[in-house]
């Protein structure tokens, strides 16, 4: 029986080792997002969430974003509200792919979303309701909310020190929230309380303080004024790239205690798997490709009026929460290497294997299993490095407004987008817009 477990867990090795053609395709689809090809990205991205394959789920969000930047706001919608359904009925632990990730590597688990991108999938969808008129807006914005303050619940169970500032509120959800209940003319308390949260978790953004003030005061805009918001996903978001990081005290004291409690639950048995003696194991860790946009800037009728300012950083909000979650990650790479060191050591045991022979046996299979697993990079690549937001107050009328990605000195990049507004008075309008990079995509 033990032989069989054996090879049948060379077998699953085998068949889930083919990770290199998907992630080549994915980096090919994002690097075609960045630069125009909407086409190759919506093509390629469709292929794989079509696939059901390990990378299916992945590839579906950031099709997603694929089907916003086209215009489709309604269709990226649906689709991230059902990926969000979806991800949410998703078990804790799921059995079978939890055995085939000790066997092989994380990337044999059910693509479950990092806490930042749970939290963006629904951030994401407030940002696509106020391109098709708002009506679900907010909700989204206080789910997005909500879904953070549970991350840090669960996150201060787990012991995590840090925890209320890892997962502390993401500025654009009150911002919306601010916006929205402005907008109504009368819920004015609600939406300086909104604002006053967004200058308390991002004291960087000036035009928050500003929004106290006029709130508070009941004044939306000036008589025969409506007020216009660009909202831009700007430059290039955080990925996963695999590197091999060093097994901390932390993740070995988590991989004993999590070790010790299997033990346990098996009735104490006496041979306890040990930990190995490695010095570094392989992880995903966030890297933001480079892009030249910083941000972007608006003209109405030729005449500069304003420049988009940070609302919420998004990779610095992934790369936090992901060093926050390290200890866990490397625990279970060290865990995954324990097993596989001891059933390598009981093959040798049945194969007959003793001293030397058993020892060389053991050090070059358990070196062969080790050395071919992978990190989970799988992750939404298209989301934007920052989600940015120029408020500003236009008169009654219409208006030919102008939008370019900026540069590192201001200066414009690539080709425009143009579009032709009609503000009402005491109206909210609302233009997404994803600048990437030199490309700059009108959603709505």
């Amino acid at each position: 029986m033990k032989r069989h477990r054996s090879i049948g867990a060379m077998l699953i090795l085998l068949l889930l080792s083919g990770c290199a053609a998907p992630l080549r395709k994915i980096d090919v689809a994002r690097d075609a997002f960045a630069t125009g090809d909407l086409d190759k990205s919506h093509t390629t991205f469709s292929e794989l969430a079509q696939s059901r394959r390990r990378f299916g789920d992945a590839a579906a969000l950031d099709l997603a974003m694929v089907e916003l930047a086209r215009g489709d706001a309604a269709a990226a919608e649906a689709r991230l509200r059902k990926l969000r359904d979806q991800f949410d009925a998703l078990p804790k632990v799921a059995p079978l792919h939890e055995t085939a990730a000790i066997i092989t590597d994380d990337t044999a688990r059910a693509y479950q979303p990092a806490g930042y991108e749970q939290v963006m999938i629904r951030a994401m969808l407030a940002v696509c309701s106020l391109a098709t008129g708002g009506e679900d807006a907010e909700s989204y914005a206080i789910q997005a909310a909500m879904r953070q303050n549970e991350l840090a619940d669960e996150a201060g169970k787990r012991g995590l020190a840090s925890a209320s500032e890892t997962y502390q509120p993401i500025a654009l959800a009150p911002y919306l929230r601010g916006v929205l209940r402005e907008a109504t003319h009368h819920d004015y308390d609600d939406a300086v309380r909104a604002y006053e949260l967004v200058t308390s978790v991002e004291p960087n953004f000036a035009p928050a303080h500003a929004d106290v003030v006029r709130a508070s005061v009941g004044a939306h805009s000036a008589p025969g004024h409506g007020v216009l918001y660009v909202i831009a996903c700007v430059g290039r978001g955080p990925v996963l790239e695999q590197v091999d990081a060093p097994t901390t005290s932390s993740a070995m004291q988590i991989a004993s205690a999590v070790i010790n409690v299997q033990a346990n639950e098996k009735g104490g048995e006496s041979r306890a798997m040990a930990l190995p003696n490695i010095a570094t194991v392989k992880v995903p860790q966030v890297m933001i490709p480079p892009s030249n946009a910083v941000a972007v800037g608006v003209r109405s009728g030729g005449v500069g009026i304003g420049v988009t300012q940070t609302l919420t950083d998004v990779a610095e909000l992934a790369k936090r929460q992901v060093a926050a979650e390290m200890p866990w990650t490397i625990a279970r790479a060290v865990i995954r290497r324990a097993t596989k060191e001891t059933t390598v050591a009981m093959t040798g045991n049945q194969l007959g294997l003793s001293g030397a022979a058993g020892s060389l046996f053991q050090f070059a299979v358990a070196s062969a299993w080790g050395s071919v697993e992978n990190a989970d990079t799988r992750c939404w690549g298209l989301l934007p490095r920052e989600i940015q937001v120029l408020r500003v107050e236009l008169p009654v009328g219409d208006h030919e407004i102008s939008l370019h990605s900026l540069g590192m000195r201001g200066e414009p990049m690539g080709m425009g987008v143009t579009k032709q507004v009609t503000m009402v008075d005491g109206h909210n309008e609302y233009m997404i817009v994803i600048a990437p990079d030199q490309m700059i995509y009108r959603v709505n």
